[in-house]
């Protein structure tokens, strides 16, 4: 008869010193997991940003104008000089677009600012704003009727529309998927990702503009000489040289190189015309602030 073996030994043994410890640092890991956040947040911003782009030039121009009317104060101007600046404007806006095949139902209003600033814009629903510092540079007819047709061009192909519904949207997403002070730091961190991957949709659009601009100065006097004075009138960027691709649009420069090359080839390069003066309405601006 066998002997059967002893029972085993029950021993209370320590844990190894080394149990709590792990390959990877813990901070490793949670930086890893805020890059990895932070790059889907960023997928998503940029997708509802550029999905938005392409969805806002659908909707019908009624809903720009209808915004337009809730949000800008249109109330008509009562000086007698004010009065004759916004029907001088509109009337050369008028020749213009009608030059330029707008879609069915779109309209554009054009009112000047009392600003000394060099710039013009359009907006929402088709308006046009021409501020003072600029008028005050210009000195032909031609020169403002390409400028109109530029900012008319924005308005035919939806630019405005599309660049608020990215903003719209880029900030929709920030607002639901991160708490308020995650979401504002997160549109810090991404902006400047989101700018470079959207300036050459902006630079396209002032191209396609400058086109447009062109062809309407071409049908409406048969030379580029009012667009030629505008780009030498424009004033050059404060960036830098070589920072050009940083801006939204073109180089002054670049943009009339592109314009005499365009309008030399189709024999329309005007060196030296005669320029129709501005309407004397758009003379009589009030005295700079």
């Amino acid at each position: 008869m066998s002997t059967p073996p002893p029972p085993p030994r029950l021993e209370n043994r320590l844990p190894p010193e080394n149990l709590l410890e792990r390959d990877e640092h813990p901070l490793r890991e949670l930086a890893w997991l805020l890059a990895a956040s932070l790059f889907a947040l960023a997928v998503l911003v940029l997708a509802a940003g550029f999905a938005s782009r392409w969805l806002a030039p659908h909707l019908p121009f009624k809903h720009e104008v209808a915004l337009a009317e809730r949000l800008l104060d249109e109330t008509p101007p009562t000086d007698p000089q004010a009065r004759a600046r916004h029907a001088a404007l509109q009337a050369l806006a008028d020749r213009v677009a009608a030059r330029m095949a707008l879609p069915a139902g779109m309209q554009v209003r054009v009112t000047d600012e009392p600003s000394d600033f060099v710039n013009a814009y359009a907006t929402v629903g088709g308006r046009i704003r021409v501020f003072h510092g600029l008028l005050r540079k210009l000195d032909s007819e031609e020169a403002l009727a390409a400028l109109l047709a530029h900012e008319i061009a924005h308005v035919k192909h939806r630019h405005v529309a599309a660049g608020m519904g990215h903003g719209l949207a880029v900030a929709l997403v920030l607002s639901v998927v991160a708490p308020e002070g995650a979401a504002q730091a997160a549109q810090g961190l991404l902006g400047g990702a989101a700018q470079l991957a959207l300036l050459g949709y902006s630079r396209d659009n002032e191209r396609l503009a400058d086109d447009e601009a062109l062809a309407a100065s071409l049908a409406l006097y048969g030379h580029a000489g009012g667009l030629a004075q505008l780009f030498k009138t424009l004033p050059q960027a404060d960036a830098p040289a070589g920072t050009a691709w940083l801006r939204s649009h073109p180089d002054t420069a670049e943009r009339l190189a592109r314009l005499q090359a365009a309008a030399a080839a189709q024999g329309a390069l005007a060196t030296a015309v005669a320029l129709t003066p501005l309407p004397p309405a758009l003379g009589q601006l009030p005295p700079p602030r």
